[in-house]
């Protein structure tokens, strides 16, 4: 698999590579409908990741409400993991967020998945709290996580 390159904006025309992505990642994933629903809200920032062939291998979201963000989805092709694809989109949600003025991010986690919460813990988010019941397909909680960032003048 070809090494991933720059993100960019996640377009319209992404959206059944997308899908796909979601269903191969995620036990509850989300759908089409729901991913064009969010990326059509001004406050979400949605990238995708392509490799040097130019396929898509993965995308991110994330929504800011006053000095506050949440990431929203982060998947990256299972083929395509372990190369810093997830590291490059997580990067851009957070310089993206920064330069917003956002004070802090926060994400819910399954605790099954250890990828996802080292991948969280190299970028300086810790552990929260835990919603217990939080994700229903199959029941578990959530790991809740909260990176606090930097003003961008400090």
């Amino acid at each position: 698999m070809p090494a991933p390159g720059k993100p960019r904006p996640l377009a319209p025309a992404d959206l059944d590579r997308v899908a796909q992505i979601e269903r191969a990642t995620f036990p509850d994933p989300w759908s089409r409908r729901s991913f064009a629903e969010a990326m059509a809200r001004p406050e979400v920032h949605a990238l995708a990741l392509d490799d040097e062939t130019g396929r898509l291998v993965g995308y991110a979201l994330s929504v800011r409400a006053a000095d506050e963000g949440e990431i929203l989805n982060i998947a990256v092709d299972p083929p395509a993991r372990a190369k810093g694809a997830g590291r490059a989109l997580l990067g851009a949600l957070l310089d993206h967020l920064r330069s917003t003025g956002t004070a802090q991010v926060f994400l819910e986690v399954r605790p099954s998945n250890e990828a996802a919460i080292a991948l969280y813990r190299r970028a300086g988010f810790r552990p929260l709290g835990v919603r217990k019941g939080y994700y229903g397909s199959p029941g578990e909680d959530a790991l809740t996580m909260v990176l606090e960032l930097a003003s961008p003048n400090a």
